[in-house]
């Protein structure tokens, strides 16, 4: 829930976004910069996979759903956990979907957790998703932000 709607999807790429992002010292306009973020993300979850860490993805449409599946994939030793506040995966799509899905992720050991809201700051979250202690990483993969920053302040609103 990172203020400027930051995303491992998208590349930061507002001046004003950039210096209060998770990653200020890559400029992501450039191939480069983005390319480097790209092989930083994947050291960080190759050390996360080789210390057997859980990894906590929020949100289960297509982009977390995708993204678990993939870490799945590619990275066995994690601990993988996805949750989401609708009743299933894949939210507006058909129940045939979220039934592949979710019986995809059960076979390949994925806790899913539904009708759940994501509460960091509540003591028993974390508990209640199988992780007492936290887990080691967390992917938010929920929501969209306007992109607007590159537009005067007089001409947006607060909400909308």
């Amino acid at each position: 829930f990172h203020k400027w709607g930051e995303s491992l999807w998208f590349p930061t790429i507002h001046a004003a976004a950039r210096p209060e992002g998770s990653w200020p010292h890559l400029d992501e306009r450039f191939l480069e910069g983005r390319r480097r973020h790209i092989f930083e993300e994947y050291k960080a979850i190759k050390d996360l996979n080789e210390k057997h860490a859980s990894v906590l993805v929020v949100g289960a449409g297509f982009i977390g759903v995708e993204w678990i599946t993939e870490l799945e994939h590619f990275f066995k030793n994690l601990k993988l956990t996805i949750i989401d506040a609708l009743p299933q995966c894949l939210g507006p799509l058909p129940a045939n979907a979220a039934t592949y899905c979710s019986k995809y992720m059960k076979r390949h050991g994925i806790k899913e957790f539904y009708n759940m809201k994501y509460n960091a700051k509540d003591p028993n979250f974390y508990a209640s998703v199988g992780i007492p202690e936290g887990p080691n990483k967390e992917y938010v993969c929920i929501g969209v932000k306007a992109s607007n920053y590159f537009m005067p302040t007089e001409t947006t609103s607060e909400k909308g």
